[in-house]
């Protein structure tokens, strides 16, 4: 048993985890269930059985006025799984679960990509945060120029980049399934560039991104680092974070297709396959972002699935 877990419900819970990989999932559920290991042993140590009042009380915690989504998506999900194995327990049900109305991410101009970059581009170095001002610039024209989530680019290995080939094998993603991401010569260029400061810094490193040896760069150092941009940029775009340079790979491609004339019945599949989407309508979602004047065609247009990186 992992020694991450300690509650009563501890060997069920390691169960869950491992089946849920066994069967193809994302590890999504770890943090959450470490979360109410925790809740169980400080606020109700010896509690074995999954009862809608233990349920309501974990997913009550905090000064949220309303239960945290994840929270109540992953106690329905331990819930399923105990009654499988058969095992007593309540199933919150699905209706219970509030979700929130999509926020519209913002949509950079050119103008203000520049602007981004150059910021970027400006990065001091800090001996808190050794060999940023080489780091920021690159992951930050990655995620826009490939589409890649936040996630994907901070942990992804030195051993899945191919320049010779010009390929970036994403690992492991979001739906524990890997895919091939070509990238253009511009892309190719910059990242080998990158990578010969970076080995000559770090001989043989693990990650292509790497902050401490064998480690990437945490989530909330890529988060403070984009809006350490964004400030720099004239507090550009309040509310955004690293993931709308994804969501602007997107609209940016489909836009370019619109313009060029291009079916988006065809080219949409690769598009969903190029960002690791897990069906088209994920991807057909960004169709609504588009300038009205292009979102009007309905689904007509696009071609070259690679961005050019921006300057």
């Amino acid at each position: 048993m992992s020694a991450a877990f300690s509650s009563g419900f501890a060997a069920h819970i390691e169960a869950m985890l491992e089946w849920r990989v066994g069967l193809g999932y994302a590890k999504t559920l770890v943090y959450p269930m470490k979360s109410f290991d925790r809740f169980c042993v400080t606020r109700r140590p010896g509690e074995t059985i999954l009862s809608l009042e233990l349920v309501t009380a974990w997913c009550e915690e905090g000064t949220r006025t309303e239960w945290p989504a994840y929270k109540a998506h992953a106690i329905r999900e331990f819930g399923k799984y105990l009654k499988i194995v058969d095992v007593e327990a309540f199933v919150l049900p699905a209706e219970w679960i509030s979700h929130h109305a999509r926020s519209l991410p913002h949509i950079f101009t050119d103008e203000e990509l520049t602007t981004f970059f150059l910021a970027a581009d400006s990065i001091t170095a800090c001996s808190a945060s050794p060999f940023r001002e080489y780091t920021i610039p690159v992951v930050f024209r990655l995620m826009l120029g490939c589409g890649l989530r936040p996630q994907e680019a901070r942990r992804l290995h030195r051993r899945n980049v191919d320049l010779d080939k010009a390929i970036v094998m994403i690992e492991q993603t979001k739906y524990n399934k890997d895919r091939r991401v070509p990238i253009d010569a511009g892309m190719a260029a910059l990242l080998a560039r990158f990578d010969d400061l970076a080995n000559l810094r770090r001989p043989g490193r693990e990650f292509f991104f790497e902050h401490h040896p064998g480690q990437p760069y945490p989530g909330r150092w890529l988060t403070a680092s984009y809006h350490r941009c964004r400030a720099m940029a004239g507090d550009l775009a309040p509310g955004s974070t690293p993931y709308t340079l994804r969501h602007n790979y997107a609209t940016r491609t489909l836009t370019r297709w619109v313009e060029e004339g291009r079916d988006l019945n065809v080219w949409l599949p690769y598009l969903s396959a190029y960002m690791g989407h897990e069906t088209y309508s994920a991807t057909a979602y960004y169709i609504h972002l588009l300038p009205e004047r292009l979102s009007a065609t309905g689904l007509t247009g696009t071609a070259g699935i690679i961005p050019e990186v921006t300057p």
